[in-house]
Order: C-alpha cells, then structure tokens, then sequence
C-alpha cells in the first residue's frame, strides 16, 4: 500500500467508518481522479472502484480489457467484465452492515461533493451497506495545502493587493487630469502589473462601476466598459498565483471612489458589510483558539446576520465566502448557509475568502473581500492585513500610503 493510501486508511479508522469507495466512470469523479493522483490524460472508458477499507488491504475493481487506469494503484485487484460480475464485486467491497463513505451529498446538498450517480449509491445500498457522505474526509486529501503552499500564497496576497493599490492609483491619476480612462483600461493596467510580478490568473480582474458592479460577476471587455469618471464607486475584485506548479490563488476585492469624500449612505453600506466581514473572522479565531469545531454554514450565518440586522439582507444575494486551492474556487469549505448548508468543518492548513456584498440592481454593488489562512497549527491568519474598513476616497490624499 502506498503512502497516500495508508494517509486515507488512517483517516477512514479515525472517522469510525468501515470503508471509503472511490467510485469513477469516465471522469465523472474529479475528485478520486485528483486524490489517486491519476494523470487527466488516462484513457478511461469502463468504471472502477477503489475500496479503502478501516483495516486490511485495499481493493480496486477493474474492467477485464481496461485494467492500466489503476495500474499503478497497489491493491488487491478484482475483474468484472459483465454487468453481474460489477455488481458482485461491488457488493463484496461493501457488503451488509457496512457503513461506507463515498462522493455523495445527502439531497443534493452538497453539490461540490456530490460526484457518484444515485444508481451506484443504490447498489451498494441494495446490498446492506450504509452510505454516508465522504465530504469532510475528502477536505483532508483534496483541500489541505502543504507549508510551502501557505507560504506561497501569502506572499502573492500581498502582491495582489499591491498591484491593485497601483490600479486604484492609476484610476485616481486619469480622474485628476481629466483624462479618459475605462474599466477595461484598468483591467488591463492590473493584469499587466500581476504579471509584472510573476503571476498568472484564470481570468482578467473585474472591474466596474458602481451600476455595473450591481452584477456581482460583471466583467469589462473591449467590446463592453464603462468610461471611469469623478464621484463614481470603483469596485475592483483581482485573483492570482505565482506562476508554478502547485501554486494557492490569493482573491480579494477592494472599493473606492472617484471624490474627495464618500456619500455618507455609501460609506455607511460599506461599514456594514466591513463590519460583517470581521464578526465572521471573529468567530474563526475564537473556535481554534478554543480548538472547536467551526463549520462554513456557522461563518456565513454569522456574516449574514449583520447584513440582515442593518435591513439589507435582501442585497446579500450570495454566499459568504469560498475555499481556495490551485483553483480559486477550491474543493474545500465554502462559507455558505445561503446558496447551500455547508455543515463541512474548516479544516487546519486550508485558507478560504470572507466576501460579503450588497447589491443595488441598476444603481450600486459593494463588496469586501479577504483571504482567511488556517495555520496546520490552528493560528488564524489574514495575509492581506490591514484589511479595508471604509472606501478609499480616491480623489483625497488621505488614503495614499
């Protein structure tokens, strides 16, 4: 059994659980595909089984005439070819009075995690076992980052918030001297200082206008700006990582504004929403400090309670936050009791944003954005610190550093 395999074993005992299937057919389970470490190129056609059980050796279920997908995985091997011969060799895997985990989210819950079709659930139900939710051990494979990566990804916040510091300036400057300048053109201006500094994106930043940042994923394009001008909101929400293998995003959003002095009901939305930010931060802290378990749905409610308390709960239209990983929307945790209940635990050594919003559809968007580093230590750190806690009057000199 390799090292990766035994890591899983030991997981699967620790959670008191009998088995964990990694069940695939032709890709459809991403996140076995990335725990086994197979290579997206592998030509696979038939379904598979990778059983870890509590204890003994695991199992893999291969296809007579497709048995290389899992070749290099060190287990006992069953073949099936026929149907019957598939469910014979799943229900001897996971036979009756088994509790088995697998890539499934009770009612759909979890649609992150939910990988493995109802049918297959089925058989190995119809063979006694119990099936339950691997979400929570899947974070542990799938969602914690090595130290390397913690500390890769809190150099690159830094630099992500610098370049956007830069783009905010550049905005101010062109508003000065009455020059033109667009979203795209600042958009363009950020892409080329994140690259300047070594990092790659999946996409170019948003930025928009206070309107147009009343659509929370509104994106300038050459063919579709706004014209920045003064006494304008001037949301920018940037994402990146070093350009390396293995390298964590960073993803934040700031807001500024094209005056001297912020609209006092601007700036009071916007405390809101800082405020509601930092009540979440707070209660992460507080549980691993005390070394409590703290679960995405808890953090988002927390947020979300502070929105809805100042009356503008019905312009919170999306969940709190996010994991981050490789990709900037991560398999980990998300911070949701909104778009779904994610009763998943964060896990130490993972890192996820924070970003609650208010929108005004046709007239204003407002957002905060931060990245909340979980230590494999439990220390809770905010890599982009200090965080904003009112808009940056762009025209002013006050906020230049």
């Amino acid at each position: 059994m390799n090292g990766e395999l035994q890591r899983m074993q030991l997981a699967v005992r620790e959670a008191g659980l009998d088995a964990w299937l990694l069940y695939d057919f032709r890709g459809s389970n991403f996140l076995a595909w990335s725990m086994l470490n197979l290579p997206a190129d592998t030509h696979s056609t038939r379904r598979w089984i990778v059983c870890i059980p509590s204890h003994g050796e695991p199992t893999k279920i291969v296809h007579r005439m497709e048995q290389y997908p899992l070749a290099n995985i060190k287990a006992k091997q069953l073949i099936y070819d026929t149907h019957e011969s598939w469910a014979e060799a799943v229900l001897s895997v996971a036979s009756y009075g088994m509790t088995v985990a697998m890539e499934y989210s009770p009612m759909g819950a979890l649609p992150v995690v939910s990988t493995v079709d109802a049918g297959t659930i089925e058989l190995v139900r119809a063979g006694g076992a119990k099936v339950v939710s691997s979400a929570d051990l899947l974070q542990q494979f799938t969602a914690v980052l090595s130290e390397e990566q913690i500390g890769t990804t809190s150099v690159t916040a830094g630099q992500l918030k610098a370049s956007m510091m830069d783009a905010f300036r550049y905005v101010r400057e062109h508003v000065l001297d009455d020059g033109e300048v667009s979203e795209y053109d600042v958009q363009q201006y950020l892409v080329k200082s994140l690259e300047g500094k070594g990092l790659a994106m999946d996409h170019a930043p948003i930025v928009a206008i206070g309107r147009n940042a009343a659509n929370p994923h509104y994106f300038p394009s050459f063919a579709d700006t706004s014209m920045i001008e003064k006494n304008m909101v001037v949301l920018i929400d940037a994402w990146a990582k070093a350009n390396s293998p293995g390298a964590v995003y960073a993803d934040l959003t700031m807001v500024g504004y094209t005056g001297v002095t912020v609209p006092t009901d601007v700036d009071a939305s916007f405390k809101v929403i800082a405020s509601a930010r930092d009540a979440a931060i707070d209660l992460v802290k507080t549980r691993f400090a005390s070394d409590t378990p703290v679960m995405g749905y808890e953090i988002d409610r927390v947020c979300r309670n502070v929105v809805e308390n100042a009356g503008l709960g019905d312009a919170f239209i999306h969940r709190t936050g996010h994991n981050i990983h490789t990709e900037v929307h991560g398999p980990g945790a998300n911070i949701d009791d909104f778009e779904t209940h994610d009763t998943r635990k964060i896990a130490r050594g993972t890192t996820f944003s924070i970003e609650p919003g208010v929108y005004f559809p046709s007239n204003l968007g407002l957002r905060t954005e931060i990245d909340v580093m979980i230590g494999h230590d439990g220390m809770v750190t905010i890599p982009s610190e200090p965080m904003q806690h009112s808009i940056l009057p762009l025209l002013s000199d006050a906020w230049l550093g």
